[in-house]
């Protein structure tokens, strides 16, 4: 017997058994309708402004981590060469922590320091050469000025020397020209004429005393004196006719004599030798050559020789895991003969002797914060004890930024650092977790309402107040700091008032 033929044999028995149990139909009753209930309207909750302390906080977890902490990397992908330390390694800044297979970089880093050494050698021996020549030129200066100041001063004495026989020869051809040659000779003639007289008078008289021997003598003594002054006048009348055919030749002498004294005079005006001031010219341009220094040549190949060694120093550093700052090894994560990824973290240096907080927070928390701010400090492990603390760094842009550890390592702390002012005998451990509190603002004894009292339309703020006789009237408030639980009021409404709510 099939499934479905069971079913219709039951179903007709079920319809046999209620019939047979249904009484026979009478006249049915309209039955009484049921009154529907009156709507109960619910009551609103209604709130009293009160004065107390209003707190607005931000919450966040951190956790404990050194002041002083930097994940290192290498700056190239590569082979691992060595790992020098293990956890727990202490180090000291500038240490080689691991190193990459750079065996050829560091042999063109070697030549490259070689080749730095070579071009600095030769600008210190060219320095050394331009300091020898421009001490010479500079002494060679010094001579020239010598010389032409020798030549100013000689110059200015012949200038003088030729003022002075210029001025005696035109004094004596001035002499010359003023003497009166016809006066003299006049004066001679005049004279030669008197002397002959007397000589002729002196002759007369001594003839006429040979007769008379008594005035013999005097009169030959006379005569004698006579003849000698009459040579005189005769000598005396020659010169100065000498003079007198001289005079035009005296003359044109000494008219010579004046201009060569003044082309003297204009020749030792004219100054020294032009080539006494040239070769002072042409020492001071060989000082002033000297002096802008050595070729350039010499100084821009050692800059390519810099630059080609700093370029292959950052490449060997590139390779190399250097300790930015003196501490221990937190983790090793890379191992030798391993390849590994440029830029990940594979060593963790810190000081673990000083702890701190470290948060990573969101964009709308950060806003919030400052640096400076108190913060009240619970960790999981010991919630009954509370520590205090400031928010010591922010991120950039909301902070300072990364300090100097991790900028040293090459990497931007993201993260808010919370200092602990007083531990209070606690032991902490790295990466222990903390919840941290910050209070943004606090006022005491401030009026305050719960948030959700307060009602908002189109940025307008205002609550539904109730009076002691039961009327309702809105009223515009002001408000101040807000946290979850409280509404601060600064302006509305009074302390006591009954506020409805929405």
């Amino acid at each position: 017997m099939s499934k479905r033929l069971v079913l219709v044999v039951a179903s007709l028995l079920v319809v046999m058994l209620v019939s047979a149990c249904t009484p026979p139909m009478t006249q049915q009753e309209e039955p009484t309708p049921t009154p529907l209930p009156t709507p109960v309207v619910p009551d609103k909750p209604v709130y009293q402004v009160k004065k107390g302390e209003v707190i607005n906080s931000v919450d966040f977890l951190c956790r404990v981590a050194p002041v002083k902490e930097a994940d290192l990397f290498f700056k190239v992908s590569g082979r691992v060469s060595s790992v020098k330390v293990e956890k727990g390694s202490k180090v000291k800044a500038g240490d080689i922590l691991a190193e990459l297979e750079i065996k050829d970089l560091q042999n063109q880093t070697q030549a490259a320091q070689v080749d730095l050494e070579k071009a600095q050698l030769a600008l210190e021996q060219a320095k050394s050469a331009n300091d020898d020549a421009l001490a010479n030129a500079q002494r060679n200066l010094e001579i020239e000025q010598i010389k032409l100041q020798e030549a100013i001063k000689q110059q200015e004495f012949a200038v003088q020397q030729a003022q002075l026989e210029l001025n005696t020869a035109e004094l004596n051809l001035q002499q010359a020209q003023n003497q009166d040659s016809g006066l003299a000779l006049r004066e001679a003639q005049a004279n030669l004429d008197k002397a002959r007289i007397a000589l002729n008078q002196a002759q007369i008289a001594y003839t006429e005393a040979q007769n008379n021997p008594d005035g013999s003598n005097a009169a030959a003594e006379a005569y004698q004196k006579a003849v000698i002054d009459y040579n005189l006048a005769q000598a005396q009348y020659e010169a100065a006719q000498k003079a007198a055919n001289d005079r035009d030749y005296n003359l044109a002498q000494l008219q010579n004599a004046v201009a060569k004294a003044k082309l003297d005079l204009a020749q030792a005006q004219a100054g020294v030798d032009p080539l006494l001031q040239k070769n002072v010219e042409a020492a001071q341009r060989e000082v002033d050559r000297l002096s802008r220094g050595v070729d350039p040549v010499y100084q821009k190949n050692v800059e390519t020789a810099q630059l080609a060694l700093e370029r292959l120093t950052q490449q060997v550093d590139s390779a190399r895991i250097i300790a930015p700052f003196d501490g221990e090894v937190l983790g090793v994560l890379v191992f030798e003969g391993r390849d590994v990824d440029a830029y990940k973290p594979v060593i963790v240096v810190a000081q673990p002797d000083q702890l701190e907080l470290s948060c990573d927070l969101t964009s709308s928390v950060l806003e919030k914060l400052a640096e400076g701010m108190q913060a009240n400090i619970v960790f999981s492990d010991a919630p009954g004890q509370a520590l205090t603390g400031a928010v010591r760094q922010l991120p950039y842009p909301y902070g300072a930024g990364s300090n100097d550890s991790q900028a040293a390592s090459g990497v931007e702390d993201k993260s808010t650092r919370i200092s602990i002012a007083d531990l209070k005998g606690m032991k902490l451990e790295i990466g222990q977790l903390a919840k941290t509190n910050v209070v943004l603002e606090k006022k005491d004894n401030a009026l305050y309402l719960p948030p959700e009292a307060i009602r908002t339309f189109e940025g307008r703020r205002f609550v539904v107040v109730q009076d002691p006789d039961g009327k309702q009237h809105r009223v515009d408030v002001k408000v101040g700091i807000v946290s979850q639980d409280r509404v601060e009021i600064t302006d509305g409404l009074q302390e006591g008032q009954v506020v409805v709510g929405p």
